[in-house]
């Protein structure tokens, strides 16, 4: 429960009461203020002081001053005349009513200023929007002058260089003097006889079309080499090839003999031996996966699964192995 002020000091005349309160050590940075036309309150940890004024006072024109060992209100009476006290004489009842009212005005008033805020905020947005438009339609304007100034320019020189190049052409013909054909006495000379010329080349033929091919090398990615991205294109695909290989075979990364589904079927009989059922499903299953339809490789993936007590994909392959093995699939209609 907070500590109440008492020990502070008052004086008054007939326009403005002057109200010292001691912050008793406290930082005046931790102080916190609140007033109204007929309250004050100051909450600075632990202490409190509040007052019910005598009678009202004008809140926008009074002031506070905070410094650093005392809070000064300066507030400007409504009335002006001098009060008998400072406090209001009011039962705590009173009091508590007083302070319902008092928050309720200040709750009001907080809102009706963030309305107002927001209503002139919403203005100053629409001016502002308006604004810029005006100033997007002038320099729109500005831009259609210069254009329609650029064309006119345009026109008027094409129009300047048809009129010039037509008076050129005019005072050709008026220059150009016509010259009458005049038959003349054919008379047999002799033709000339060219000598050919031992410093001038022949003119070679055309040369003959061709197909020319040209090979690209193979690559793994899109985009076409370069020797700074080297390095990292070989990084990548080492990354890949190892990925591929914790996830299962891969056909390019595997040996010729890791392809022969008899080799494969060796491989899981010695894995079964020695008690590697495991082994011995997954080189099955990669035999079967190549294409290979040997009923053995699913009979033997039946008994390693039997061995790890997969009983449904022991049925399964079993079913499968009595359907590839000749004879067998007209016998199953009466399973």
């Amino acid at each position: 429960m907070p500590l109440l002020v008492k020990e502070y000091s008052w004086r008054q005349t007939e326009n403005v009461v002057v109200i010292r309160v001691p912050l008793k050590g406290v930082h005046y940075r931790k102080v916190d203020i609140f007033t109204s036309d007929n309250y004050i309150k100051a909450y600075f940890h632990p202490f409190l002081f509040e007052v019910f004024l005598f009678s009202s006072v004008k809140e926008p024109q009074s002031k506070c001053t905070l410094v650093d060992d005392e809070i000064v209100f300066e507030l400007q009476k409504v009335e002006h005349a001098s009060w008998d006290d400072l406090e209001a004489n009011l039962s705590k009842v009173e009091q508590q009513e007083m302070r319902k009212k008092i928050l309720e005005r200040a709750q009001e008033k907080a809102k009706a200023e963030q309305e107002r805020k927001r209503v002139k905020k919403a203005e100053l947005d629409r001016l502002a929007v308006r604004q810029q438009i005006s100033i997007d339609t002038h320099h729109r304007q500005l831009i259609e002058e210069i254009k329609e100034n650029v064309k006119k320019t345009a026109i008027k020189e094409i129009e300047e260089w048809k009129v010039s190049n037509q008076r050129e052409e005019n005072k050709d013909h008026v220059d150009q003097e016509v010259v009458p054909f005049q038959k003349t006495a054919s008379v047999n000379k002799p033709t000339p006889t060219v000598e050919p010329d031992e410093n001038v080349k022949p003119i070679p033929f055309p040369r003959n079309f061709g197909i020319v091919k040209v090979h690209f090398t193979a690559r793994d990615f899109p985009t076409p080499k370069r020797e700074s991205q080297a390095q990292e294109e070989e990084e990548w695909l080492k990354k890949q090839a190892e990925a591929r290989r914790r996830v299962g075979f891969m056909t390019e990364d595997l040996s010729p003999e890791e392809l022969d589904p008899v080799w494969l079927k060796d491989k899981g009989d010695n894995f079964f031996k020695v008690g590697n059922y495991l082994g011995a499903v997954s080189a099955y299953s990669h035999a079967i996966s190549i294409g290979s339809k040997m009923p053995a490789l699913y009979s033997n993936r039946a008994a390693a699964h039997m061995a790890l007590g997969n009983l449904h994909k022991t049925v399964e392959d079993c079913s499968t192995a009595s359907q590839k093995v000749p004879g067998i699939p007209l016998q199953m209609e009466n399973k």
